[in-house]
């Protein structure tokens, strides 16, 4: 499952806090989530690969804006080693902590 795979590659990033869709409550920043965004299934005509073209959305949760931009060179260049692509810009986003 390429999620595992993902997770394996971001985990030492953020010190084993890297999350399949939210993180638990209290989670010692910085953390990452993981959230399959769409894809679709890669169809021949003989009949179904096993394989989907899979889009994944990476939440990175940081301290600062610094130490976010920081972590998001550091996804893409560990990421590269699976020959993932962007699709879209990163965007920027401020959430009050939820205590």
């Amino acid at each position: 499952m390429i999620e595992k795979e993902v997770m394996d590659l971001l985990d030492p990033l953020v010190g084993e806090r890297t999350f399949f869709d939210a993180a638990p409550a209290e989670t010692v920043l910085p953390y990452l989530t993981i959230q399959q965004v769409g894809g679709a299934p890669l169809q021949y005509l003989e009949g179904p690969s096993g394989s989907d073209f899979v889009r994944l959305q990476i939440n990175i949760f940081a301290q600062t804006r610094p130490e976010a931009n920081s972590l998001m060179t550091a996804v893409r260049e560990v990421l590269s080693v699976l020959k993932a692509m962007p699709v879209g810009a990163p965007f920027s986003t401020y959430e009050e902590t939820v205590q």
